[in-house]
């Protein structure tokens, strides 16, 4: 997981554009938690093959501003053309992102292949060429960044043809089922670890020489350092894997976005929430917008999941109809179920929390306050996850720590080991209880000595201002207590602590009371002597007179 923000940039950059009949797109990003968008997109409606002599590419006037390494055009020329679509997501850096998806367009159109209708070939050697502009670069010479690549082509002769390297995805809605027309490109991969292991990488904990998370890629000249091996079999190679679909009137739209979408929602969701939301007469656009609301996480905590940058892409096979009429011809087909079955709404990615995130046990109702500072929080943290936390350094001598008992409802006598958190606490229907008075007499007179006041379990409920102490004159514990239980606990019978009997503080053992205050007051104070002399000048002799000047 990349460094996050401790606030997400949720504004978002939204285009909305119409091609004829032919196509409909929406599109949207947003920053989201991330330091930085590493995040570009390509969107050509009219890529006709170029030539030196062709016009430059200009967005239309009814086309806003992309974002800074982001293009989008629609040439209002009368004839039919290739469009193409894609998502570049960056990780390391935004260089590589950013120089695709301003110059891949181009560098596709003007391709042999391309121009001869060879669309396949057109768009692995557009990929090979990027990674070799990019290396041919000098000011790319030491940039360590990378971008996965998915990238659709709809041709005029009726296919949509998709190249991806990466783990960025691009779905078909096709009679509402999700068509996959990409496949995430992961180290684990039975034929990626193969190719890895042959160019003399390898992979660890998932990653490509435990580092990369993803198999292809554009840049990441790191791991493409063999100069004896074609490009197709490097260990991170940027040759796109290519999935080919001929059109037969039963799509309805394509998707294509970047994984901080697919880590929180299958392919199937996302084809779901699109297609009722069309349904519903929302904009292509705005529908974007919600899907990457539903994806952002409620705060960074959730181990990177909604923490990505987003970007999405929604494109409308018109097919001949306009979009109010394709939209009402999707509308039909979902109340009439064609296809698939599209549900009302999906589940919710992250759910509403029922109390303060900083609770500590995710809305348990109290967390642990006291002398364990930090490692109380950690304990309680991994307590409410089913983990019992003992600290390396726990021993039976160190009582300088929180101990919070949950008792069992089956077994009332049955105690959870001192400086431990029980879960059953927790997560069960008990209440949290006072334990003090559950130790024996003698077991307290240890522990505690004779004129200390008793330790305390101290509970903060869940706003952190009504503290429950366990002193035996005043508890604020809710419920009532249960009747003192003898010990059975093995653990619980032998407690011996170092801390002297004049000692009051539990948490605290270097704190004298203050009758060992006044002790200490009295006999470091110092009683004034007058005009005698002191025993130091004594010692050294300064009393002798036998030589001063004042003899006469």
């Amino acid at each position: 997981m990349g460094q996050t923000l401790s606030e997400p940039m949720t504004e978002k950059h939204t285009t909305d554009v119409v091609r004829g009949k032919q196509f409909w797109v929406g599109l949207s990003d947003m920053q989201g938690w991330r330091i930085s968008m590493e995040d570009a997109h390509s969107v050509h409606l009219y890529l006709p093959p170029s030539s030196d002599d062709s016009k430059p590419y200009s967005p239309g006037s009814d086309i806003p501003a992309q974002p800074e390494g982001s293009t989008v055009t629609n040439n209002n020329e009368p004839e039919v053309a290739n469009a193409m679509f894609g998502v570049f997501d960056g990780h390391g850096g935004q260089t590589v992102a950013k120089f695709a998806g301003t110059t891949l367009h181009s560098r596709l159109s003007a391709l042999d292949t391309y121009k001869s209708g060879d669309y396949t070939a057109a768009l692995t050697q557009a990929f090979i060429k990027t990674d070799e502009d990019l290396r041919a670069d000098p000011s790319f010479l030491n940039d360590p960044s990378g971008c996965t690549a998915v990238v659709g082509l709809i041709t005029t002769d009726g296919r949509i043809i998709v190249a991806n390297s990466g783990d960025s995805r691009s779905v078909l809605g096709y009679q509402g089922q999700a068509k996959a027309l990409s496949n995430d490109h992961k180290p684990t991969n039975e034929e990626e670890t193969a190719r890895i292991t042959a160019a003399g990488g390898f992979v660890e904990f998932g990653r490509v020489n435990g580092n990369l998370a993803l198999s292809r890629a554009m840049g990441d000249f790191e791991f493409k350092q063999n100069f004896s091996l074609a490009p197709e079999k490097q260990i991170v190679t940027v040759v796109p894997e290519i999935i080919t679909h001929t059109l037969d009137g039963e799509e309805e739209f394509l998707v294509l976005a970047c994984d901080g979408i697919w880590d929180c929602l299958t392919s199937q969701q996302v084809i779901d929430f699109t297609r009722r939301a069309i349904a519903n007469g929302d904009p292509l656009g705005k529908i974007c917008e919600n899907m990457m609301v539903k994806c952002l996480a409620k705060d960074s905590s959730t181990g990177g999941i909604g923490c990505d940058n987003m970007t999405v892409v929604i494109v409308a096979l018109l097919n001949g109809r306009t979009p109010e009429e394709w939209q009402a011809w999707v509308k039909e087909r979902v109340e009439q179920k064609v296809g698939h079955d599209t549900p009302e709404s999906i589940p919710d990615v992250f759910p509403q929390s029922s109390g303060p995130s900083n609770s500590g046990f995710g809305g348990s109702g109290f967390r642990v306050a006291g002398g364990a500072g930090g490692l109380a929080n950690i304990a309680s943290i991994l307590g409410a996850s089913g983990i019992t936390f003992r600290p390396a350094y726990d021993s039976d001598d160190d009582d300088d720590g929180i101990q919070l008992i949950g008792d069992d409802p089956a077994s009332p006598d049955k105690l959870s080991s001192p400086g431990l958190i029980d879960n059953e606490a927790v997560e069960g229907e008990t209440k949290p209880k006072d334990v003090s008075g559950q130790f024996e007499k003698e077991e307290e007179e240890t522990l505690f000595g004779g004129e200390g006041k008793k330790g305390s379990v101290r509970l903060l409920d869940e706003d952190g201002d009504s503290s429950m102490d366990s002193d035996d004159s005043d508890s604020t514990t809710t419920g009532n207590d249960p009747a003192p239980q003898p010990i059975q606990s093995s653990s619980h019978q032998a407690i011996h602590s170092p801390i002297p009997p004049n000692f009051s503080s539990i948490g605290s053992p270097t704190v004298p009371t203050p009758q060992e205050l006044q002790g200490l007051q009295a006999s470091n104070r110092s009683e004034p002597q007058g005009d005698a002399y002191s025993d130091a000048v004594k010692v050294e002799g300064l009393m002798d007179k036998s030589e001063s000047p004042l003899n006469l």
